[in-house]
């Protein structure tokens, strides 16, 4: 497998609105955490039956488990986006998408580095939205540690409508900068001809 070297290139305006919107989200995940060893009593509900009424009781700092688990998936896509060329360019392979490394090879020079970008945009997209189920989820916790009720419906179906949502608009996102790269790639190979 030849070897490919990535030109750094900054994000864009929308990229660089991801970075930031998606460290926002973490740091509000740890914000709700952080509030509920402070603000909530030291026991809460912790369990909920299908009626929505608590059926078990735990320590608070749980949340700020909960947070931390959260902020596992934000914080890789955080770390992995700002890295993105260092890491590439030494572990080409962690583009694991085969459309795009095998077509990043017929990219000018130039381009590669905006099709990085392309290409980690959308996973930014993937990381924000997933973090603001990840808000809403500690958020619902929290409002029901504090009124030792939860809507069990909602709790359940908003998550899973939600992660379909999301893969949903990441195969479509990364399906319509594929064929941007294979238009950009025809162009170049017409202006060869």
């Amino acid at each position: 497998m030849a070897k490919i070297k990535f030109k750094k290139v900054p994000f864009d305006r929308i990229g660089r609105s991801l970075f930031s919107f998606l460290l926002a989200e973490l740091i509000s995940i740890w914000i709700v955490g952080i509030m509920s060893l402070i603000l909530l009593p030291t026991i809460i509900p912790l369990h909920f039956g299908w009626n929505g009424a608590a059926s078990s009781y735990g320590f608070s700092s749980i949340l700020l488990i909960i947070a931390l688990i959260f902020s596992v998936v934000p914080g890789i896509i955080l770390v992995v986006s700002y890295y993105r060329f260092k890491l590439l360019n030494k572990y080409p392979y962690l583009v694991n998408i085969p459309f795009f490394y095998a077509s990043i090879k017929n990219i000018s020079s130039a381009r590669k580095g905006y099709w990085v970008n392309q290409y980690f945009n959308a996973l930014m997209v993937g990381g924000v939205y997933i973090s603001c189920i990840l808000l809403v989820l500690i958020l619902e916790v929290y409002a029901a540690a504090q009124k030792d009720y939860i809507n069990g419906v909602l709790a359940i179906i908003i998550p899973v409508i939600a992660i379909v949502a999301v893969a949903v608009l990441m195969l479509i996102l990364i399906k319509d900068m594929y064929r941007k790269m294979e238009k950009e790639i025809t162009k170049k190979q017409k202006r060869r001809r």
